[in-house]
């Protein structure tokens, strides 16, 4: 059996992709110049919403976030960055990476965990101000806001006061649908543009909590399944 002090420690990055599949990497005020057309289009971003749950570096859990964020959208089940190539487990834009790919180093975090939270874009630094889709972004905030999740799940397990948690989550699910709607219809609004303008629909953030959703034509009706 070797022993701990012959184990090979990792002092540079051999590209391995690992950091990759855990998902695209958060944008920061540094990387603007990358949206851009031709390379970082809003149809390969996705807006992380204040209150969602997500992952921070080097976390094992999902954690709600403080603050809106965007990030490099992902692909499959797992959602691995979008720029992972699974035939060679490289980068497709390695020279052009964003700024916290550049800092991590899985063997020495500290660079990357003291921009984590820090300068990052949002939607509105991006979104023109004469970009028609504007005004549908700010109503749908106003009105769509994503819920406290971690007090949503507290509700929806508690029996006495599951099925009025319901009924709100089921009125915002159908509202943050209808906006949209209308953004798809008035705008000819792509699905994947729809995840930067509006970020990921709420009836799927809400599935990690155990709710379900069934199709009618009156809209979505949620059901609590467990977590």
């Amino acid at each position: 059996m070797p022993s701990l002090s012959s184990k090979k420690i990792k002092e540079a990055c051999d590209r391995c992709g690992t950091c990759c599949r855990q998902g695209g990497p958060a944008l920061h005020i540094q990387d603007r110049h990358l949206v851009a057309p031709g390379f970082l289009e809003f149809d390969v971003l996705v807006t992380i919403r204040r209150g969602e749950l997500a992952r921070y570096p080097l976390s094992d859990r999902p954690e709600p976030v403080r603050q809106e964020l965007i990030k490099i959208q992902g692909r499959g089940r797992d959602w691995s960055c979008r720029f992972l190539q699974a035939e060679s487990w490289s980068c497709a834009i390695y020279d052009r990476r964003p700024l916290a790919c550049r800092l991590l180093k899985c063997w020495a975090p500290d660079e990357v965990l003291a921009i984590a939270g820090r300068d990052l874009l949002g939607r509105y630094d991006l979104i023109a101000d004469n970009d028609p889709l504007l005004p549908l972004v700010r109503l749908h905030e106003r009105e769509c806001a994503c819920p406290d999740l971690v007090e949503s799940e507290i509700r929806l397990r508690s029996s006495a006061r599951r099925a009025e948690m319901l009924r709100e989550l089921e009125q915002l699910v159908n509202r943050d649908l209808a906006v949209r709607g209308m953004a798809m219809q008035r705008y000819g609004l792509s699905v994947a543009r729809e995840l930067f303008y509006f970020g990921r629909p709420l009836f799927q953030l809400l599935a990690p909590l155990g709710v379900t959703v069934t199709e009618s034509a009156g809209g979505l009706t949620l059901q609590y399944r467990g977590a």
